[in-house]
């Protein structure tokens, strides 16, 4: 089968960057991020960000180019990586796309439309009543909005619902009217999910944590507090790692709390990932600790 591209996909910690790179080499590929924060710019060890040596001179495209404080949607991103996606085709470069934000990488493989750009006040107030009112209020406001759309969504899933709301309200249509218009981006992709034993996942993300800190990963966020960015005004410092140490900063926490809560949280985080990508059952699963685990993917290639 001709595929137009490889999709990598997996929990954290379950090694996307280095199958990506090793993979890249041999198939003189470059690589497209489709992780939410490895977009940001100075936030680096607390998102596993691959540094300049790890990406051993491989060509890597939406890493880094986004101000911390700027809104940056799924539409942002699939409208960012659809050029990139197509400038790459273009020349017979094999894409390769890693990362574990399932909103980014669904983006690309289905014909979703995301209404345009975000009214930043409008998305205020919704937020102010998934507060104040709950969710279910909401997904209500929605069924009215738009019945079709509400149907294919859980109440649960607030981020949909609010942006389903928010494209009625803006666009004064409704979401499944309008969320044919846009072409699928990759139509015949070979999608690998890195598939580790939850234990040892587990193991791997409390050493990774471990080393982030050993790193410098409390500098790196009393660095960004000094900048000025905190959870208010930056998506960025809500973040796994960064949330937590700021909590400390702020007096709320003790630094060992901080520590044990990013830990939980990464793995209630790597859960929340597995059964999102779970749901898709043209993922190949293989384990990235196996010996023949690059071989596999060559061959499910035809390389």
């Amino acid at each position: 089968m001709d595929y137009d591209s490889l999709i990598i996909i997996g929990p954290t910690a379950s090694g996307k960057t280095d199958i990506s790179i090793r993979l890249a080499h041999k198939l003189d590929s470059q690589i497209v991020n489709a992780d939410s924060m490895y977009i940001y710019k100075n936030f680096d060890i607390g998102t596993a960000k691959p540094t300049n040596q790890e990406m051993q001179n491989i060509k890597h495209y939406l890493i880094d180019f986004v101000d911390p404080k700027v809104y940056y949607s799924v539409a942002n991103f699939r409208e960012d990586a659809k050029k990139v996606l197509d400038d790459l085709q273009s020349k017979n470069i094999f894409p390769i796309v890693v990362g574990g934000t399932g909103f980014y990488i669904d983006s690309l493989l289905n014909n979703y439309s995301y209404g345009g750009n975000q009214d930043q006040k409008l998305r205020h107030e919704l937020e102010q009543e998934l507060t104040y009112k709950g969710k279910e209020y909401l997904f209500e406001k929605l069924e009215k909005l738009d019945p079709i759309t509400s149907k294919k969504l859980h109440p649960n899933d607030t981020k949909r619902v609010l942006r389903a709301i928010e494209i009625c309200l803006t666009t004064k249509s409704r979401k499944s009217d309008i969320q044919n218009d846009n072409d699928i981006i990759l139509k015949n992709p070979l999608i690998i999910g890195l598939d580790i034993p939850r234990q040892q996942l587990y193991d791997r993300i409390n050493l990774r944590v471990d080393n982030m800190l050993k790193n410098g990963l409390l500098d790196e966020v009393k660095s960004l507090v000094k900048l000025g960015y905190t959870p208010d005004n930056s998506n960025a410092m809500k973040g796994i790692g960064y949330k937590e140490l700021f909590s400390y900063l702020n007096g709320d926490i003790t630094y060992d709390e901080a520590v044990l809560k990013i830990k939980q949280h990464t793995r209630n985080y790597a859960k929340r990932q597995i059964t999102w990508f779970k749901r898709n059952n043209n993922i190949v699963w293989l384990n990235p600790l196996s010996n023949d685990c690059i071989n596999k993917i060559l061959e499910l290639l035809g390389k």
